[in-house]
């Protein structure tokens, strides 16, 4: 038997089993500790919600521990507190005694190139820890093309295994060369460093490595024009494809004029003479939350340069880069809107989102408006929400939208964008 492991990134699973044990320590208020919740859960599921463990309002953990402890087996300390200040200590013990779910795809290999690894064979695969893969059967000889059975099984970190899983092995003469499925247009500024690669996607009618080179000979860094790339993709059988793009180097200085000029072309593809407003903040926030993967950090210095950066650059930022390139849209499309900023100390870090009137002057309609990647349990639109549903919120995570409302209009009771995972909050 042939064995071929290899470790796998871990993969976070969404949804997920429900608890199996809980059980509350301790009777009544505990002064000078915390109270000691036990709690045990199948690895992949979510955290249950704090105000399920504690029972009190504001119940929310603590910003700062291992999200991702959920999907490896062991015994984790998380803090909690409540609105009043109470604190807890979660002993979360995560269990792994499911195998991997998996499904197989048909593998194509060329012929005299080396064998496939046994991860190759899985379609999909449901697993919240690192697995490996092994085959069950020797391998065919890959001199001969044909087609071939294939065993093989998938084990967890847990040792949980699947049962034997077939696919078939096609070993074939490779004369067809590499497809660039997407070669994007790419975007620096002067004096920057360049990833070329970002966002190019190359694929192959064989296994094995498809080795791609750049030629960006052409390309000067250090002066703002439009410049040519190319890129070579050669298997390993030797067939080769050619592609080709433009890269945009820009001043370091972005005025509000070329960010409108971006912004405006994105508003002629998404935005129908037909729409009201509420209807072209939805699409808005759409392309912002499609168009802006979230990272940690950003430069908060200026919002103009935070909006161009994220939507027609990286790619990328934090809840600062949202809410800038919310605000670039509503001043295009002449929405009124009101900053807000968490209020300092109510919550690790800081946040920022703004408020935008679907209404008229006289007549205003106010929505919370934040197009930020929200990371919680409770996944859903952050688009045009009542201020219950913000209040709501908060009772999942302390203070991430806590600011002086007072200085903020109040938003219109009625609820236009569904948050069943928070009506039990409101």
């Amino acid at each position: 038997m042939a064995l071929f492991h290899k470790p796998c990134p871990r993969r976070a699973l969404t949804g997920g089993l429900a608890a199996v044990f809980l059980l509350l320590a301790g009777f009544g208020s505990m002064t000078g500790c915390a109270k000691k919740i036990t709690y045990t859960l199948e690895a992949g599921s979510d955290l249950p919600s704090p105000y399920r463990l504690v029972g009190a309002d504001g119940a929310a953990y603590v910003a700062g521990f291992d999200e991702t402890c959920v999907n490896r087996p062991g015994t984790y300390e998380i803090p909690m507190t409540d609105a009043e200040g109470k604190r807890y200590r979660l002993m979360l013990t995560v269990r792994d005694r499911k195998a991997p779910v998996v499904t197989t795809k048909h593998v194509y290999y060329a012929r005299g190139i080396g064998e496939p690894d046994a991860l190759d064979f899985i379609g999909t695969i449901v697993e919240a820890d690192e697995y490996t893969a092994y085959f069950e059967c020797e391998l065919p000889d890959m001199d001969q093309i044909g087609d071939y059975d294939v065993t093989f099984r998938v084990e967890d970190a847990s040792g949980n295994k699947t049962k034997e899983l077939h696919s078939i092995l096609t070993v074939i003469e490779d004369t067809t060369p590499p497809v660039f499925r997407k070669v994007p247009e790419l975007s620096a500024y002067v004096g920057e460093a360049i990833a070329y690669r970002k966002g190019l996607a190359v694929d192959d009618n064989c296994g094995g490595e498809v080795d791609i080179q750049v030629d960006s000979s052409g390309v000067d860094p250090n002066t703002p024009g439009d410049y040519e790339v190319r890129f070579t993709a050669t298997d390993e059988s030797g067939n080769v494809s050619w592609a080709a793009t433009t890269i945009h180097i820009y001043e370091n200085q972005i005025t509000e004029e070329e960010l409108n000029t971006k912004i405006d072309a994105v508003i002629a593809q998404i935005i129908t003479p037909d729409m009201n407003k509420e209807a072209q903040l939805r699409a808005v926030y759409r392309y912002v939350y499609d168009h802006i993967a979230y990272t940690s950090d950003s430069d908060k210095s200026d919002w103009i340069r935070a909006a161009h950066d994220a939507l027609f650059v990286a790619g990328s930022g934090d809840c600062f880069n949202y809410f800038a390139a919310a605000i670039a849209f509503c001043r295009r499309l002449g929405i009124d809107y009101r900053e807000i900023e968490r209020t300092p100390g109510a919550a690790e870090g800081t946040h920022f989102w703004i408020m935008v009137n679907i209404g008229t002057a006289e007549e205003p309609r106010w929505y919370h408006f934040d197009c930020t990647h929200l990371r919680a349990s409770y996944s859903h639109s952050g688009c045009l929400l009542t201020d219950t549903q913000i209040k709501a919120f908060n009772r999942f995570r302390a203070g991430f939208y806590a600011y002086d409302s007072s200085r903020y209009p109040a938003t219109d009771k009625t609820i236009i964008t569904p948050t069943p995972d928070l009506e039990k909050f409101y």
